[in-house]
């Protein structure tokens, strides 16, 4: 190749360009941006004090001296626009206030751990009021039938209201309630007690571990019984107890004590009615307990038709702790029907006299037969699905439904009323055959 050619090529070369740098005033606006962003950063961190350290919580004055001298600095920025002056002023505001009040933090009721004294008072609380309670309803049964039906019915309104503001029942609930109970705390001083031991005790059990029993489609919060809920549970011993206090003149006559009208038919009768209320009481206060309960336990249920294992809040599922509860419900109401019957104002002489094992054991029973014919009812003629959308348990079938157990013929409120009318009927059955 000749030198002309080598040199032309030379020429036609490119020359490689430099990047330029960038002009002094962009350097100077990119430096302020950057400091603007920091500076809120820095304020944070200044207001903060010593929290992030080792040092103790409260700042120190120097600090917040630091973060106020700092956020007056800012605030008077002419290069910040209103919005971040206004910012900054409230922080000002908020960083006096804090060290303001600081020092009174301790002294906070939310601040301070709870004592052995305040454990107990609030286990004595809920039983001391219950003991005023029972005194007052005592105090209106030994005061003629006028002072009876209004005491009954003010007792009855202020249960059904504390039900209500407790969210153990719905508007519709607390009304339904309030009727129930006034029937049937009017009855007689032993049924009033029944029904306000069953309301609230199972009311406390049921605001256990809410966060684990949220497995079943529509569950709420403290449980919120509606009106059929509580006629379910209510409605047919309400009767029985007026019928009994028909037979029985108004007074609390133990399960086989001659009937104060007289004759071995009246005895009779009476002794099936006061039984099948208590049976009643006992199945509804077992399965509550035995439901409740029962889902706090580890235990992996199974049902009761197959013993096969199955999710948590199945209709029919049962586990050994579900089991106990039921007994432990049966017995919570036998007792109180024997200790109810010693404290009356009412009963009838002689009533102490009679085996203190009877109404004990009667409610034992009915606690566990019931909740286990509740069961079966419940894993065979009740449906029960698991929805693969919402993930929890339903009791209506769908076709993002797959099935567990049982058919849809029944719903949860006449299960629990078939039910417990079931163990009404066989408890009264024993109390005349063999009592």
């Amino acid at each position: 190749m000749s030198d002309a050619m080598v040199a032309g090529m030379r020429v036609i070369k490119p020359a490689v360009c430099k990047p330029q740098q960038p002009s002094r005033a962009r350097s100077h606006m990119k430096r302020r941006q950057q400091d603007r962003k920091q500076r809120p950063h820095q304020q944070f961190l200044v207001a903060a004090g010593t929290a992030g350290g080792d040092a103790p919580l409260a700042p120190t004055n120097a600090t917040t001296e630091q973060g106020n001298a700092l956020v007056v600095q800012q605030a008077s920025d002419p290069s910040m626009t209103p919005e971040v002056q206004e910012a900054l002023a409230k922080v000002q505001a908020a960083l006096a206030d804090a060290e303001e009040n600081v020092q009174t933090l301790h002294t906070l009721p939310s601040a301070q751990l709870p004592t052995t004294s305040h454990k107990l008072l609030a286990v004595l609380r809920p039983l001391a009021q219950f003991a005023a309670l029972t005194a007052f309803c005592a105090a209106t049964h030994s005061l003629g039938l006028a002072v009876r039906v209004l005491g009954s019915l003010a007792v009855g309104a202020a249960a059904a209201l504390y039900g209500w503001r407790r969210s153990s029942l719905s508007a519709s609930g607390a009304v339904a309630a309030a009727v129930v109970g006034w029937a049937t705390l009017g009855a007689s001083f032993r049924s009033g007690m029944l029904l306000l031991t069953f309301f609230l005790a199972s009311s406390k059990i049921t605001q256990l571990g809410e966060e684990v029993k949220d497995v079943e489609e529509g569950h709420k919060k403290g449980g919120q019984r509606d009106w059929r809920q509580v006629a379910c549970n209510a409605a047919v011993p309400a009767a029985l107890a007026l019928a009994a206090a028909f037979y029985s003149r108004g007074a609390d006559v133990a399960i086989g004590q001659l009937a104060p009208s007289g004759g071995a038919a009246a005895t009779r009768l009476l002794a099936a009615l006061n039984a099948a209320f208590l049976g009643y009481y006992a199945c509804c206060c077992g399965d509550t307990w035995s439901s409740e309960l029962g889902q706090l336990s580890p235990e992996e249920p199974r049902l009761i038709t197959t013993l096969r294992p199955v999710r948590k809040g199945t209709n029919g599922g049962v586990t050994v702790a579900g089991l106990a509860a039921s007994l432990a419900g049966g017995l919570a109401m036998g007792g109180t029907f024997l200790l109810a019957t010693i404290a009356s104002p009412t009963r009838v002489a002689g009533a102490v006299a009679l085996p203190w094992w009877r109404p004990v054991a009667l409610g034992l029973g009915a606690g566990c037969v019931g909740s286990l014919i509740d069961s079966v009812l419940g894993a065979t003629i009740q449906f029960t699905g698991y929805n693969r959308v919402s993930g929890k348990i339903t009791g209506r079938p769908g076709p993002d439904v797959t099935a567990i157990s049982g058919s849809p013929l029944l719903d949860n409120n006449a299960v629990n009323g078939v039910s417990a009318s079931l163990t009404a009927a066989l408890s009264a059955a024993v109390a005349v055959y063999l009592f």
